[in-house]
């Protein structure tokens, strides 16, 4: 068995010993050694040593890093007495990893519930604040536990007390789950749909088989892929250009960038003579269809017209992007079930007012005006619980995206599976106590956010990695 111990006895091994045994038993070139070190460390975090044996060859072949274990001692993940020894004890934070798997659950032993909002959650739900000022307004949402009020005793428990330390401890490493079982073993179905469910939540890549860790080939041997000329629809998360920034960094792309805040990938009304399209929509004007993507569409044609300009604007006359994405969501709520049965009949008479009809028109013109372009639907990452008093609306209308881009043929790229960040996370408890007279205020920085709905620049390269997944795999 590799405990912590022994871990931290690997650390004064000299890295380019001639004959150096990495933990994976096998004999490391002077080259090989190197060549890990210079690419980085990872390491593994498990509650069955025996499971994660596997794992750690595939992981290591994989990325060609040096990769530690580290296992709760004998613990089970989902019990009170790992967590606190895993909280108390982990001392690998000088390691700086680049990437970090987590492995609970081995016992394959379901939860009785993954009702996991009554574990994480305090309902009734809290006053909050959304905003100051002339603008300010209250509203009810779910609002996360104390620490010391979420049992480990399921996966959600026990997820949230180790990744927040992981967190903690190696900040800036990239968090992966794993399933509970070795690379050639299936999971029992009940469990990997708890697991897969509690790793949405918390924003981290469900990790299947080396294939998808092959997905991040970028992130390992530190290749800036070439997405050439990006052409990008969104919201806010465009507008601000955060994640964009990031993703500049990592891969050799030229973006033009028509994302406008508060904008909704829906139409509000169907009725577009009554409420019309604006060539040139603001964040401030969302009356009507006025701040929809399909005004970015009006305003993308104007300007590939090279007429008509307004101060500011560049003629893209003669521009053809290579990709295309679509963004947006967050600021639209999901589709009622009534209204998600009708995608079929949306698309096809061109019904504006759900995902499917929206959708539907922005990609028809999009291809139609750039038929060489790959078009790609980027799912709303729900950045953060606290829109609804369900903190898990996000994950339907997720689905529903993805579904209206699966009925219209087009790929996604999933921020809501890995690229988004967590509101469990960020409780705002501190600044209020949730009554009418002194309301939550959810608008408040914190490590990964300017405000609790926005990535800060940190935060943005989740989504910037998101993205470059899922455009080069």
């Amino acid at each position: 068995m590799v405990s912590a111990l022994s871990v931290l006895t690997l650390l004064a091994i000299s890295p380019v010993c001639r004959n150096h045994k990495d933990n994976d038993g096998k004999k490391k070139s002077q080259a090989q050694v190197a060549r890990q070190s210079t690419l980085g460390n990872i390491v593994l975090y498990s509650d069955n040593i025996e499971t994660i044996a596997k794992w750690r060859s595939v992981i290591s072949k994989a990325t060609g890093m040096r990769v530690y274990v580290y296992d709760f001692y004998g613990h089970k993940a989902r019990t009170r007495q790992a967590v606190e020894h895993f909280t108390q004890n982990n001392k690998l934070d000088q390691l700086k990893p680049k990437a970090v798997f987590l492995q609970i659950g081995c016992d394959e032993t379901p939860d009785a519930t993954d009702n996991y909002q009554d574990s994480l959650f305090d309902f009734p739900t809290g006053e909050v604040c959304t905003l100051s000022g002339a603008m300010k307004r209250n509203k009810r949402m779910a609002v996360s536990k104390k620490d010391t009020d979420i049992s480990p005793a399921n996966f959600a428990g026990a997820a949230y007390h180790i990744i927040k330390a992981i967190r903690k401890a190696h900040r800036d490493a990239r968090v992966f789950f794993l399933p509970p079982t070795t690379p050639d073993k299936k999971t029992n179905p009940q469990t990997e749909q708890q697991l897969k469910k509690m790793a949405n939540m918390f924003c981290v890549p469900y990790i299947e088989s080396e294939k998808q860790l092959q997905d991040f080939d970028f992130l390992w041997k530190g290749i800036k892929p070439k997405l050439g000329k990006m052409l990008i629809l969104g919201d806010s998360y465009c507008e601000q250009r955060r994640w964009i920034n990031s993703l500049e960094k990592m891969a050799q792309v030229e973006v033009t960038n028509l994302g406008i805040t508060s904008a909704s990938m829906r139409d509000h009304f169907n009725d577009r003579k009554a409420y019309p399209y604006a060539d040139n929509p603001v964040k401030t004007d969302c009356n009507g269809n006025r701040n929809t993507l399909a005004c970015q569409l009006i305003k993308l044609h104007r300007i590939l017209s090279g007429k008509n300009l307004l101060k500011g604007e560049t003629s893209l006359l003669g521009y053809q992007p290579d990709i295309i994405l679509v963004e947006g969501g967050g600021n639209d709520f999901a589709d009622e079930p009534e209204v998600e049965a009708e995608y079929e009949n949306h698309i096809k008479n061109d019904v504006r007012t759900s995902f499917a009809g929206a959708l539907a028109h922005l990609t028809t013109d999009l291809h139609n005006t750039f038929p060489n372009a790959k078009i790609y639907i980027v799912v709303s990452a729900g950045l953060y619980y606290g829109h609804t008093d369900n903190p898990f609306d996000y994950m339907e209308k997720a689905r529903q995206q993805r579904k209206a881009a699966d009925m219209l043929g087009y790929p996604t790229v999933n921020w809501d599976l890995d690229g988004r960040l967590s509101f469990i996370f960020n409780n705002s408890a501190g600044t209020g106590d949730g009554s009418e007279q002194k309301p939550f205020r959810y608008n408040v920085p914190t490590d990964e956010t300017i405000d609790l709905l926005h990535p800060n620049d940190y935060g943005a390269q989740f989504l910037a990695e998101s993205a470059v997944r899922w455009l080069t795999r």
